[in-house]
């Protein structure tokens, strides 16, 4: 997010930073790729080859969302579902100091660090030769950061939870045994929790441009909690066998329009709000902000379109090798409006780039029950030094995956897959904003992630 530029004149509005607070909360969690915390729809298998080949591999019923032109290639009805625990790390290294730029009292914890359950349900029936139906229930996106409201970065963000489910429906047909489309929609349901703390007298200092209160000494914290109920979307692909040996796909997933309304709600002592609630008394044109009970507030938060290229290609009876190449528009995110009601409270534009996910993979069956998986993956970052701070500390990754599956019978089989995340150090240099307690931080987080998966399948 881009920070706005200090201005001399600036109206002595507590409102206005209210308002930025809330922006900067929202803005945050859905301004992230697989390379932050857009998760990928994949079960045990794919997470073991790090998603190398997508759904291309025979009998994977996430074919059913992520390219259902797949689904075709069924040889019964499948239904697969998956567990997945994803353990993100992000231990800071820097100082935190006040408007007075003296250091913020409290610990530095790691936001992160515990195992969040992520589930994935997905189910193909193919019809006849040529059509197939398919379903789904995943989580596209999810984060859970978590910081005791006395750490040292409270200023920056304390709690942030989101989580978005899809429902989808697909339909595939057949056009040969070469080629094959699919066509699918989704209802997505999105819910977030953002919590961070104000530095009430470090604001009122920079307001009055005089040093009259002591920072840290009347904390308010804010939450805002806003979900969209359902916002739809849609996706397909196409998938072409060239050779025996060979498999291709295309896929695209559009963007999701997400109107997210709720409210916010300060807590705190009466030094702090009567401090937000001098904003009319200095400037008579603002409303007062309300302070004793939740009020209104919504933004539009879009999940970006992504599209997808995946190759398979059987090198003998034993060994598969894979490959996947992933773009999502992040640049589309370009600037995020903030309402209470029917009011604009501020508009801010965003600093996203598109982003590339790249990965190669592959099984080796040792047996006809037991089959290894392995696979490499490098994911870039769509976020940027303007925009980071402690909710999303995101960098570039470096993936490995390991996996294993067991066919227990001919309809039953089970898959496990264990992947670690290596997080390129990522600086963080902010200041905050003026209304909000104008505090710094200065240094790098030091990130890793963890995940664990388990999965169930069985054919009809």
């Amino acid at each position: 997010m881009k920070r706005l530029k200090h201005r001399p004149t600036i109206h002595p509005s507590i409102k206005a930073g209210l308002a930025l607070s809330i922006a900067t909360a929202l803005a945050v969690p859905l301004t992230a790729h697989a390379a932050s915390f857009q998760l990928p729809t994949t079960s045990a298998a794919g997470w073991g080859r790090v998603s190398a080949g997508g759904s291309l591999y025979p009998n994977d019923p996430t074919a059913a969302f992520n390219n259902p032109a797949a689904m075709v290639f069924f040889g019964a009805p499948t239904l697969q579902v998956t567990a997945t625990g994803i353990r993100p790390s992000a231990e800071f290294r820097g100082s935190f100091r006040d408007q007075q730029g003296k250091p913020v009292s409290g610990n530095n914890p790691n936001g992160f660090g515990k195992f969040e359950p992520f589930p994935n349900i997905a189910f193909v029936a193919p019809i006849n030769d040529r059509f197939a139906l398919g379903a789904s229930l995943s989580v596209p996106y999810g984060l859970v950061s978590k910081y005791n409201p006395t750490w040292q970065g409270r200023y920056f963000g304390t709690k942030t939870s989101l989580q978005s489910v899809a429902l989808s429906f697909s339909a595939a047909f057949k056009v040969n045994d070469e080629f094959s489309l699919g066509l699918g929609i989704m209802g997505q349901r999105t819910k977030a929790q953002l919590n961070s703390i104000i530095d009430t007298t470090g604001a009122a200092n920079t307001i009055v441009g005089a040093p009259l209160f002591v920072p840290q000494t009347a904390d308010e914290q804010l939450n805002v909690n806003v979900k969209k109920k359902f916002a739809f979307g849609y996706f397909g692909g196409l998938v072409w066998k060239p050779t025996q040996w060979d498999t291709f796909d295309l896929t695209y997933h559009s963007r999701v329009k997400n109107n997210m309304t709720g409210n916010y709600q300060i807590y705190g002592g009466d030094e702090g709000k009567s401090l937000i609630g001098l904003a009319p008394v200095l400037d008579p044109s603002l409303p007062t902000i309300k302070t004793d009970g939740p009020a209104s507030a919504s933004a539009r938060l879009d999940s970006p379109a992504y599209a997808s290229v995946d190759w398979v290609h059987v090198v003998n009876s034993r060994f598969t090798l894979s490959a996947t190449a992933q773009w999502t528009d992040w640049s589309s995110f370009g600037v995020l409006t903030l309402k209470s009601g029917s009011e604009t409270l501020v508009s801010l534009p965003q600093k996203y780039k598109d982003s590339w996910f790249y990965s190669l993979g592959g099984e080796y069956h040792i047996n006809p029950a037991w089959t290894l998986r392995a696979g490499i993956g490098y994911d870039q970052t769509p976020t940027n030094i303007v925009s980071r701070d402690p909710r999303i500390p995101d960098g570039t990754r470096r993936i490995v995956g390991v996996g294993v599956g067991y066919r227990a019978s001919k309809a039953m089989s089970f898959d496990f897959a264990y992947q670690h995340q290596f997080v390129k150090d990522t600086p963080v240099h902010m200041k905050n904003q003026n209304l909000l307690g104008a505090g710094t931080m200065d240094g790098v987080f030091q990130d890793h992630g963890d995940v664990l998966s388990l999965a169930g399948t069985y054919q009809f």
